[in-house]
């Protein structure tokens, strides 16, 4: 389900930055998924490896 996520999100960013080229307007969203995915890999690394 994280891979899943994930790749929704670099898809998301990729259409935002390639297609519609409005990424930068989106900094907010683009900060949230950031520290999610940073959240998702600490508690990873912590727990798990």
């Amino acid at each position: 389900m994280v891979i899943g996520i994930l790749a929704l999100f670099v898809g998301w960013a990729l259409y935002r930055l390639l297609v519609k080229r409005d990424l930068m307007e989106h900094k907010g969203t683009l900060a949230l998924g950031g520290m999610f995915i940073a959240a998702w890999g600490l508690l990873y690394w912590f727990l798990w490896a």
